[in-house]
């Protein structure tokens, strides 16, 4: 039976909007549809009996994962649910249709390792990113050349023309930043140490700081908050490994956490978990210098890095 309260879930407060990305489409569809479906007290197994599918493809669509006709199924479950308003079935359509685009990574193929993938997919629909980076400047921010030296330690055996690749779609996500409709914020605390670690000649180090003073100081400094965590802070603040926290601002996306490692990474979704990683980032930036004094910081890191190139 179909629940009473199904009547007043609506799929029109998410707007389509291909600079959010593919991945961002397919789970909001996927978080109403699962919505909708319990509302109207339906299993995934009778609803896909009922649309004429398979139970695992119901649940891959409610998960915001790739589906063939995926349009098709999204509208009959709504209707099996008693959705009948066209305007309702004609926005999930549009919805669906933006998810079967291709992700943004996907134009770089093979040069985005796979555990990135998730990450890549759904930051450019963040409402703002949040993101802890304990031993290299963050991805967002690096230069080509500082970008090929993390990628090249990364993968020792890679062509240079794979290395290439890769150091371009890690630094072109900086673009989202600077696009015109509602951009993301990102607010990065890295350690101090990461301005001493030598990467390559001095000149890369020079380069990659003269990089992020110039972000700081042109159009992004009020989208960009970059906070340095002293050495100072010691075990106190000492975590170990990159995270990176997303929020959005629409209510059918969940929060969602990358955590990498070495090679692979794991990823949490939702309240809860996903949470006690935003609060952990934000404890950081709070035992860190202010943002407002990384920009004196990185002109005096230069200083010093000037006299070793002179």
């Amino acid at each position: 039976m179909t629940g009473k309260h199904v009547e007043t879930l609506s799929i029109r407060g998410f707007a389509p909007r291909p600079h959010l990305g593919a991945a961002a489409h397919r789970r909001a569809l996927g978080e109403h549809l699962r919505q909708c479906r319990i509302g109207a007290n339906l299993t995934g197994k009778y609803a896909a009996r009922r649309i004429g599918t398979s139970a695992p493809t119901v649940s891959r669509l409610e998960k915001g994962e790739r589906t063939e006709h995926a349009g098709r199924h999204a509208t009959a479950l709504l209707g099996l649910c008693g959705i009948t308003d066209r305007r309702e079935l004609s926005h999930a359509l549009s919805i669906a249709a933006q998810g079967e685009r291709p992700d943004v990574w996907e134009p770089f193929g093979g040069s985005v390792a796979r555990w990135v993938q998730p990450l890549l997919a759904l930051e450019p629909a963040a409402q703002r990113i949040m993101s802890y980076e304990p031993q290299l400047v963050p991805g967002w921010l690096q230069t080509p050349e500082y970008a090929q030296l993390v990628m090249r330690a990364g993968f020792p055996d890679a062509s240079q023309k794979e290395i290439e690749d890769r150091a371009a779609a890690r630094v072109s996500r900086l673009k989202m930043f600077l696009r015109a409709q509602d951009p993301p914020a990102l607010v990065a605390v890295m350690d101090e140490d990461v301005l001493r670690r030598p990467a390559g000649s001095p000149g890369v180090m020079y380069r990659q700081i003269e990089h992020l003073i110039a972000l700081l100081k042109g159009d992004l400094r009020h989208r960009i908050s970059l906070h340095i965590a002293p050495l100072s802070m010691g075990m106190t603040g000492a975590v170990g490994h990159p995270i990176v926290h997303l929020r959005f601002a629409d209510a059918l996306l969940s929060d969602f956490v990358y955590l990498e490692q070495s090679e692979s990474a794991r990823c949490v979704e939702g309240e809860g978990e996903a949470e006690r990683y935003q609060s952990r980032i934000f404890s950081l930036s709070c035992m860190s210098h202010p943002a407002d004094q990384t920009l004196t910081q990185l002109e005096d890191r230069l200083d010093e890095l000037a006299v070793t190139l002179s």
